[in-house]
C-alpha cells in the first residue's frame, strides 16, 4: 500500500497510509497584527531626525547649542530612551546632560507645541516647506499666518489642477474665449444703461431685431426698439359710466342698433 498526502479544508496536511495517519502538519496561524495608529509624538521625533539629517548629515555636531536637538527629541514625549537615542544622533552628549533633559521631559504631560519646537530649532517656513514638516511650525510666521498661507497654496494647487483638467477635456481658456467673443469685450449693455442679462434677453425676445455690424468684427448687435409708454390716465367711460370708450359702444355691442328711439320704431313696425 502506498502512502498519500491529503490536504484538509482548514489547511492542515496529513500523510495517510490507508486510514492510518502517518504524519500531520497543523495549520500555521499567523499572529494577529496589532493595529497601528498614527502617533503625533512619534512623527515629531522622526521629523527632528529628518531635520538633523538635512542640516548636519548623520549626527548632531558638538557645539554649544547642540543640546536643543536633544531637548526637541525628548520633549516629543514618545517614551524613547534618550540615552539610546543620543548614542545614534549625539554620541558626544555627556550622561548627566541626557539624564537632566530626560527628567525634565518626564514631567511633561504633553509634547511641546509646533511653534515651540520651531522656535527652539529656528525652523523657517521655507525650510518647513522644503522638508515637508507637519508637526513642526515656523519661527518666522504665526499660526494664523501659516494657516492662511497654507490655504492660499491649496487654492492655487486646486486652480491649476482644475485648469489642467479643463485643458485635457478640450475646454477653451478664458482669454481665448473673450478674444473670440467681441460682445463680451465691448459690453454694449453698458451704453444702453441696462444689465447684461436684460440686454441679452431683450436681444433674443425682441419682435423686430435690427442687426448692425460692429466696426471691430462681424458680430451682429441687436438694436432694441423703444418700449411704448403706457399712460396711467384712465380713459373716459361715457356719460353713464357703463358705455365703451367715450362715444364708442362697448366691444361686445359693436354693430348693434342704437338704443333709445329706435326701439319705438321697431315696435311700431311690428
Amino acid at each position: 500500500m502506498k502512502a498519500r498526502r491529503q490536504v484538509n479544508k482548514d489547511g492542515s496536511e496529513q500523510v495517510m497510509l490507508g486510514k492510518v495517519i502517518l504524519k500531520e502538519k497543523p495549520v500555521r496561524k499567523r499572529a494577529r497584527r496589532v493595529e497601528w495608529k498614527a502617533s503625533p509624538a512619534l512623527m515629531r521625533l522622526r521629523e527632528v531626525e529628518k531635520l538633523i539629517k538635512a542640516r548636519h548629515g548623520g549626527m548632531v555636531p558638538e557645539t554649544d547649542d547642540a543640546d536643543v536637538y536633544i531637548r526637541a527629541a525628548a520633549f516629543s514625549c514618545t517614551g524613547q530612551d534618550m540615552r539610546a537615542w543620543c548614542k545614534r544622533w549625539a554620541p558626544w552628549a555627556p550622561a548627566d546632560l541626557v539624564t537632566r533633559i530626560s527628567a525634565a521631559a518626564a514631567k511633561r504631560r504633553h509634547m511641546m507645541s509646533a511653534n515651540g519646537v520651531a522656535g527652539l530649532l529656528m525652523v523657517t517656513m521655507a525650510e518647513r516647506t522644503r522638508l515637508k514638516l507637519n508637526t513642526i511650525g515656523a519661527c518666522d510666521l504665526t499660526l494664523e499666518e501659516r494657516k492662511r498661507l497654507t490655504k492660499e497654496r491649496k487654492n492655487e494647487r486646486d486652480r491649476l489642477r482644475i485648469e489642467e483638467k479643463r485643458r485635457t477635456a478640450g475646454k477653451v481658456d478664458r482669454a481665448s474665449y473673450l478674444a473670440s467673443h467681441s460682445l463680451s469685450r465691448l459690453k454694449p449693455w453698458e451704453a444702453e444703461n441696462m444689465s447684461r442679462a436684460t440686454w441679452y434677453r431683450l436681444r433674443e425676445t425682441s419682435p423686430s431685431r435690427v442687426e448692425d455690424i460692429l466696426p471691430s468684427g462681424d458680430t451682429p448687435v441687436s438694436q432694441v426698439p423703444p418700449v411704448p409708454v403706457i399712460s396711467s390716465k384712465r380713459p373716459s367711460t361715457g356719460k353713464a359710466g357703463r358705455g365703451g370708450l367715450g362715444t364708442q359702444s362697448p366691444t361686445g355691442c359693436q354693430g348693434a342698433a342704437p338704443l333709445g328711439s329706435g326701439d319705438k320704431a321697431i315696435g311700431a313696425a311690428a
